[in-house]
């Protein structure tokens, strides 16, 4: 298998649809209005129903019930929202059919929503990098999608499978993709990015996620985070002492605000701790 038939499926997906591109216009417009985001937002419902559900999901830790798609709008805030509608359109374009990865969708998103309230967390007090991280947390692992699905239509399961019984960090999983895709799944979500129009700052961190001292250095230290984030909280539970003690240095060395993920790092064993 090569990076060409990864590529062909990848420019097989259609552009961004007329609602999504209107969606993110408002969020990037500094002026328009939550009010503007939520009408938006309201002409589709598979969006409101899924920013519904996250707002609702123990990920977040929002004490309240939330019903309404305007309560949800400015708890999550209008940068937060593009990840989720993003998220949302390319799982609306392929089945979410993970399998190949041992993976099922419901696993998946929990996966993401973790990711991504953990970064939310670590970085709360950074509002300027963590408009940027909130956004790259949501897409990091959606290559998968991908790369499920040109698994799936070249058949090559056992293949894949035999692969997958191998791998037992998240090194070895970037070299078992680029062993039979030429392209890791961070790569394929940079290229998609790129081919709907995004910025470098986000596809350029995301195709270094898991080689974060490769990425340029303009773009290191959101490489490093994701990373880290990675380490922390990855769909396949990877040696989680060793990939602890690996996040830990790295928040030391480049002064990650390390008392901030300590403190986000607390939470999170909080929340797997069985009420």
């Amino acid at each position: 298998m090569s990076a060409e038939i990864v590529l062909e499926k990848v420019a097989s997906l259609p552009s961004l649809s007329d609602n999504v591109k209107k969606i993110l216009n408002i969020c990037d417009d500094p002026n328009s209005s939550f009010s503007d985001l939520v009408e938006a937002i309201k002409t589709d419902p598979l969006i409101t129903i899924n920013i519904l559900k996250a707002a609702n999901a123990q990920e977040y830790g929002f004490k309240e019930d939330i019903t309404d798609i305007a309560q949800a709008v400015v708890m999550f805030g209008m940068i937060s929202i593009k990840g989720f509608v993003i998220s949302n359109f390319i799982q609306s374009l392929e089945e979410t059919d993970l399998s190949p990865y041992n993976l099922d969708a419901n696993s998946f998103i929990h996966i993401v929503r973790k990711q991504n309230a953990f970064v939310a967390n670590w970085y709360h007090q950074d509002k300027k990098i963590l408009n940027t991280l909130f956004m790259l947390s949501h897409l990091m692992e959606i290559g998968k999608i991908i790369l499920s699905n040109v698994v799936i239509e070249t058949s090559s399961q056992k293949l894949f499978a035999d692969h997958i019984k191998e791998t037992k960090t998240l090194q070895e999983m970037t070299k078992m993709e680029k062993e039979i895709f030429d392209l890791s799944h961070e790569e394929v979500a940079a290229i998609l990015m790129k081919k709907w129009g995004f910025s470098p700052k986000i596809y350029n961190p995301l195709q270094y996620i898991s080689t974060p001292y490769q990425s340029p250095k303009q773009y290191r230290r959101e490489t490093l985070i994701l990373h880290v984030t990675k380490l922390i909280i990855n769909a396949h539970n990877f040696d989680r002492k060793q990939n602890l003690t690996a996040a830990i240095a790295i928040v030391k060395k480049h002064r990650l605000r390390p008392e901030s993920f300590v403190a986000a790092y607390k939470q999170l064993q909080k929340e797997a701790v069985p009420a």
